[in-house]
């Protein structure tokens, strides 16, 4: 479920890319975030999980993405390993509010890509959810190999209900800013048919919603050091900047404006300052909280259980 950030007046929202091991989950976020201007993400962050390592990062979607005057900003999760646990996974779906389902193509993995897809039902089952619930974007992923079934194939595999889906090889990148969008653009939607406002879902803190939602989440070290995190209000400008960088793509505006952000009024913040720390079900999150000049450090401890039922 998103939630709002009354101080920065944003809403968080949270997008996970699930779907069989080596499917290429990781490969896909390693590229969005490399075709985002620095400016519109902050950093691709990493934590290992029982089985795998988690990955995330967050950022503004390009063009109109306001919500009843509220900017969004968009958090993205993914898993990679072969066998991760249903735990970890079960984690990273908590409020997620979109879900790209990554298959792979070949031919010998059909078997594979439809327990995934049963293992995701039995997830959100979990929480009371169905494939229905939110909105969900197939991506078939290495369709440039020999091997790769076609579209058609793959959705009469998996896509009983007629999701929107997409070809995709992420290694090269096709298709994986397509796919992006798509769930982007349903997310968005969603959001603006919801209650979310008039509940006022507010999050407690003026932090990122990857910490504040789940701080299971919070990583251990950075995946890519790629540049200072974001200003937490965009500047004000006559029209919006493309969030990503010049590709071959339709969806992507190719006009790179360079106007420097304006600098960052003095806000609450929230961040990691040292490694977390997982022993058995008891996991700690060195936090660091700053005001203006003024810091303190805190410990926030966890008790991490998988529900029953």
């Amino acid at each position: 479920m998103a939630l709002i950030n009354q101080a920065l007046h944003e809403i968080n929202a949270k997008v996970v890319y699930f779907g069989p091991g080596l499917a290429g989950k990781s490969t896909n976020l390693k590229f969005i975030h490399g075709k985002l201007k620095p400016d519109f993400r902050g950093k691709l962050k990493v934590m290992n999980v029982q089985g795998g390592k988690m990955l995330f990062f967050d950022f503004t979607p390009p063009g109109e993405s306001m919500v009843r005057g509220y900017r969004v900003r968009v958090h993205v999760y993914t898993i990679s390993g072969a066998n991760v646990d249903p735990a970890a996974w079960k984690v990273a779906l908590k409020g997620a509010d979109g879900i790209v389902f990554v298959a792979d193509s070949a031919a010998e993995r059909a078997g594979e890509n439809r327990r995934s897809l049963e293992a995701l039902e039995g997830l959100l089952g979990g929480y009371g959810l169905n494939l229905d619930s939110k909105p969900l974007v197939f991506q078939y992923n290495k369709s440039d190999r020999a091997d790769a079934q076609s579209k058609e194939d793959l959705d009469r595999l998996l896509n009983d209900n007629g999701a929107p889906s997409f070809t995709a090889a992420s290694e090269d990148g096709s298709g994986v800013l397509q796919t992006l969008l798509a769930l982007v653009k349903a997310v968005l939607i969603d959001l603006r048919h919801s209650d979310l406002l008039a509940g006022k879902e507010e999050a407690a803190e003026p932090a990122p919603a990857a910490v504040a939602e789940a701080a299971a989440l919070a990583p251990v070290a950075p995946a890519a050091e790629a540049a200072p995190e974001p200003s937490p209000v965009a500047p004000p400008a006559p029209e919006p900047e493309p969030a990503f960088e010049t590709v071959d793509l339709e969806e992507v505006n190719s006009v790179a404006l360079t106007e420097e952000p304006s600098g960052a009024e003095e806000a609450l913040t929230l961040e990691i300052s040292a490694d977390v720390e997982l022993a058995g079900s008891r996991l700690s999150v060195p936090l660091t909280v700053r005001s203006g000049g003024k810091s303190r450090s805190v410990i926030l401890n966890l008790t991490v259980s998988l529900d029953q039922g």
